[in-house]
């Protein structure tokens, strides 16, 4: 735990879902008849072949996920294994599928086992788990938006049963029907005063019917959250609904869909949310976007101004300079620990933005060792890693300190 006292907070972890077997006692009656169909469709699938519950909720029950065809399928039989990539100035090894234990294996029963979430929370120094879902969001392609609201209640009642058994360590964030802004609403406001290890908002970068973050449906989402004082966390996900930017446009090569999709993303959300006047009109709300990388943020920055003073005709709820509104104390950034770029975005954006995130247990996690990524980077001064690791969530997630 910590990190020669400073606090830790991994404002990016997950639990993997398995609906079929998590969220039974916690359907609301009226929807149990429709939750036993999701049940069959999504152990049928298991039966079939299905690689694992996540997936095959999705393909059974949800919708099917975009391919991972590897760029080059024509020509090659079969997927090149999993290189180590070194990183950029510690030369330590941080990704990688090694075959003689190098890294310690990622335990999916960490996602329903708070024991073991626990341990490897410890092993890794990390003090705090902020949890999203995997592909909760994803219920957003389901044609009754009435079961959608009623599975993002299973799921709430479940994620808080499940952070009240570590209730200093496990925190969670809360899944909003975009199709069902009032109904969001609700559910915010009866959650914020149920459970303070609810920290914040979960929303993707975009909504079903590539709804842009400043649609005017989702304002009582925004009111709510700052009413509340509750931050709006801005969470990509590749290839599944709501599809995010370059989904479609990218033939589903995975290389190109999660090295591109997710910083696409992220600046398009960035973008809505500047852009669409969102952070004015609520002069109090506090936003984060977090796995999309930081390294393109200062020249988003750069773009988002040049356009907003050339064509300001294009943007007519936005009345400041778009740096001015990212910069003004409100805007939160999730880093990737191994980008190189590190030290010069937080040279241009400050030491009180950047977020520690890992996205543990998924793949692309630099778990174990994200935490000595960031103290042992040379180019940081102690202030911005301390900050960095823990201090900023605190600012972003008021919550987390109560």
């Amino acid at each position: 735990m910590a990190w020669n006292g400073w606090q830790v907070v991994d404002m990016d972890s997950h639990v993997m879902e398995r609906p079929h077997e998590m969220y039974g006692e916690y359907m609301d009656p009226e929807y149990q008849e429709e939750f036993e169909r999701l049940k069959t469709a999504i152990l049928r699938d298991i039966e079939q072949g299905g690689s694992g519950a996540v997936a095959s909720s999705r393909r059974a029950a949800i919708a099917p996920g975009v391919s991972d065809n590897p760029l080059g399928g024509s020509d090659s039989f079969g997927l090149v294994g999993r290189e180590f990539i070194l990183h950029p100035t510690s030369g330590r090894k941080n990704f990688g599928r090694p075959e003689q234990g190098e890294l310690p294996v990622i335990r999916r029963e960490a996602s329903w086992d708070v024991k073991v979430r626990l341990e490897d929370m410890d092993a890794s120094f990390v003090d705090v788990d902020v949890i999203y879902p995997t592909h909760v969001s994803s219920y957003c392609a389901l044609r009754d938006v009435g079961f959608e609201s009623a599975l993002y209640r299973a799921y709430h009642r479940w994620v808080s049963d499940f952070c009240s058994q570590a209730p200093e360590r496990l925190k969670w964030t809360l899944v909003v029907s975009m199709r069902d802004p009032q109904d969001a609403a609700r559910e915010i406001r009866h959650w914020a005063a149920a459970d303070m290890n609810m920290v914040g908002i979960y929303m993707p970068p975009n909504g079903p019917g590539n709804m842009l973050l400043d649609d005017r449906q989702l304002y009582p989402i925004y009111e709510a959250a700052q009413e509340l004082d509750l931050p709006i966390l801005i969470h990509g996900g590749t290839g599944r609904p709501p599809y995010q930017p370059g989904t479609f446009d990218l033939q589903g090569a995975w290389f190109l869909q999660h090295g591109l999709s997710n910083p696409w993303a992220g600046m398009a959300s960035l973008g809505a949310l500047v852009g669409g006047g969102v952070m004015e009109r609520f002069d109090r709300l506090r936003v984060a976007v977090i796995e999309t990388a930081a390294g393109w943020l200062p020249s988003i920055m750069d773009r988002f101004d040049a356009h907003y003073a050339m064509s300001p005709g294009h943007t007519p709820s936005l009345h400041t300079m778009p740096s001015d509104v990212i910069k003004g104390g409100r805007y939160f950034h999730g880093i990737d620990t191994w980008e190189r770029s590190l030290e010069y975005v937080v040279s241009v954006v400050g030491e009180d933005m950047l977020l520690f995130a890992t996205d543990w247990p998924h793949g692309d996690t630099a778990w174990p060792e994200a935490v000595q990524q960031v103290v042992e980077w040379p180019g940081l001064s102690d202030s911005a890693k301390r900050k960095m690791l823990g201090e900023n969530a605190l600012r972003l997630c008021p919550r987390l300190a109560s």
